[in-house]
């Protein structure tokens, strides 16, 4: 038998008594999940002309965090503002006219965030099937409520709900069921842990998510407010807003325009405009802490030291790119040849002639559809590994009595093993070679930890022998040298093994695995460029020192 949705209402009082009428329904299960509703936004085609889809921002307070009103309306949502104040009574006679009050269109829905004890009426109020004339509500999302609904019964499918809840005791209402009728109402306390995994997902029969924060986290002008759990809140409450309305962003083009503009067209005031002008634009290189905080820093970082900075032999490859409402995150195969500085990767080091092979992730937030901040992680031991830097093979002494037999880095090997893939034949992408134990519960002998991968080894393509791909100094020199060589600092010829003296103190303080001498990170800006040393042609590009002093990131 065909069904009706519109009118669902009417069946379920026609099915009642009378004596049972206005009472509440707990929907244990919906057979009407997915059918299509003449109020749901998709219901017509995308190029059919519509409003901004309406979300009405409730609390009990007269006035409401600016901040939150500002962030959903750079993403496109038509905002009011609607205050409980503190007659809860005249509150639910507001939410039964509120799909009168906002003047839709057909196929036309609007949307419900609260806050509080807003949250808790909302809740209760709209869980009752009849409660949503011509559903008109399309989405409602609550920031911690005192009170939710049985978490074992559902809401009406033409609601997409969504619950954050702080990690403590919640009021749960529970009414008794019979024949799916229910009673009289009471109000159970109940704990809610912090859920499971670490994103805090709750078992419930709507959506429903645990933060380990205190009420109010969300509202940036609270002393609650907690950076970490607002943003991640905020992603799930975007994402739930957008499906509810069919409201999508191409969050996609946006960081390819910036892409383009700083690796390919070279144009910081290309680079600049792809990100948001509504809130202060950060970028961070999180090994180096390099980067900028604002628009005036951000510019200025790009403009000095990176848009000119990349070599020419840089080469970009998208491994995978995963896509959010509001975030991209990709893993990206990056390989150059360290011919110019490079402060944003390797800052304070001259360039030192050596190829270098990396797996870049970026993680970019966007808002209003343009970029609000990124965070960039590599492997800046492999780093340091490839440009010499770095022996894994030399370890200090006391850790040596210890027995630690080489220190747990990788050059190009582990880049080149997820570019291609791994031998699917053999070791596939890990290999477990720098776990000692691996081999002997295997049975085998060791792989040859010890060693590095040869530099003219070839994976999928990748590989060439380096002697190609270094160029020979002016005297007719080799520059390749084995990988995992640590370079001569101060081209006195100290011994490689000693760490200890490569600025010339012998002294280790006891204890103190960390620090090769008490003043290594100076010595590492004192260390001659290669040009000088080994009678190269010097670099066009000189050392740049970092200008940005105060803000989020240091730039040292």
């Amino acid at each position: 038998m065909n069904v009706d949705t519109g009118n669902v209402s009417d069946l379920v009082r026609a099915a009642l008594p009378n004596k049972s009428r206005n009472k509440n329904i707990g929907i244990l299960k919906d057979n009407w999940t997915g059918a299509m509703n003449h109020n749901d936004p998709g219901f017509l085609s995308d190029d059919f002309p519509r409003s901004p889809p309406k979300l009405y921002i409730t609390a009990e307070s007269d006035e409401f965090d600016a901040a939150t009103l500002a962030a959903w309306r750079a993403e496109g949502f038509q905002v009011e503002y609607l205050a409980m104040h503190a007659n809860p009574d005249a509150y639910r006679r507001t939410l039964r006219t509120l799909h009168r009050k906002s003047k839709l269109g057909p196929c036309e829905t609007f949307g419900i965030v609260a806050y509080g004890d807003a949250a808790s009426l909302c809740l209760e109020h709209f869980h009752v099937l009849d409660n949503n004339p011509e559903m008109k509500l399309g989405c409602l999302i609550a920031y911690y409520p005192t009170r939710i609904p049985d978490p074992s019964t559902r809401f009406p499918s033409s609601i997409r709900v969504l619950v954050h809840v702080v990690v403590g005791d919640v009021g749960v209402v529970k009414q008794t069921q019979m024949v799916g009728i229910q009673g009289k109402r009471r109000v159970v306390k109940q704990n809610i842990d912090r859920g499971a995994g670490v994103g805090g997902t709750l078992q419930a029969g709507y959506p429903l998510y645990a933060y380990e924060a205190e009420a109010g986290f969300a509202e940036h002008d609270l002393e609650e407010y907690d950076r970490i759990c607002a943003e991640l809140a905020w992603s799930r409450s975007l994402a739930k807003a957008r499906r509810a309305f069919r409201n999508d962003v191409d969050v996609e083009a946006a960081v390819e325009a910036n892409a383009q503009a700083k690796f390919y067209a070279r144009d910081v005031d290309q680079t600049m405009a792809t990100y948001t002008p509504t809130s202060p634009p950060h970028v961070t290189h999180v090994p180096t802490l390099s980067g900028g905080f604002g628009a005036d820093d951000l510019e200025e970082f790009y403009h000095q030291y990176f848009i000119n900075s990349n070599p020419p032999s840089m080469e970009i490859t998208l491994l995978s790119r995963t896509i959010g409402v509001d975030r991209v995150v990709d893993e990206m195969y990056v390989s150059f040849k360290h011919t110019q500085d490079m402060p944003w990767i390797l800052p304070g080091v001259p360039p030192t002639k050596k190829r270098v092979e990396i797996i870049l992730v970026s993680i970019v937030t966007l808002r209003g559809g343009k970029l609000h901040h990124e965070h960039l992680y590599w492997d800046q031991a492999s780093v340091l590994v490839q440009v010499g830097l770095l022996d894994p093979k030399v370890v200090p002494q006391r850790a040596q009595d210890r027995g630690v037999e080489r220190l747990p880095v990788v050059g190009k090997k582990a880049a080149r093993r997820v570019f291609s893939g791994g031998d699917e034949d053999e070791d596939g992408e890990a290999d477990n070679e720098l776990i000692y134990a691996w081999e002997d519960s295997l049975g085998t002998e060791s792989g040859g930890s010890e060693e590095e991968e040869s530099e003219s080894e070839k994976v999928g393509g990748v590989g060439e022998e380096e002697d190609d791909l270094e160029e020979a100094d002016a005297d007719g020199e080799e520059e390749e040298e084995e990988e995992g060589d640590l370079e001569e600092l101060d081209g006195a010829g100290e011994e490689e093994g000693d760490l200890e003296d490569v600025n010339g103190v012998g002294e280790e303080e006891e204890g103190d695995l960390e620090e090769v001498d008490g003043d290594g990170e100076e010595e590492l800006a004192e260390w001659p460029e290669p040009a000088e040393e080994q009678g190269e042609t010097k670099s066009e590009s000189k050392p740049r020192q970092a200008t940005v002093e105060d803000g989020a990131l240091a730039n040292e």
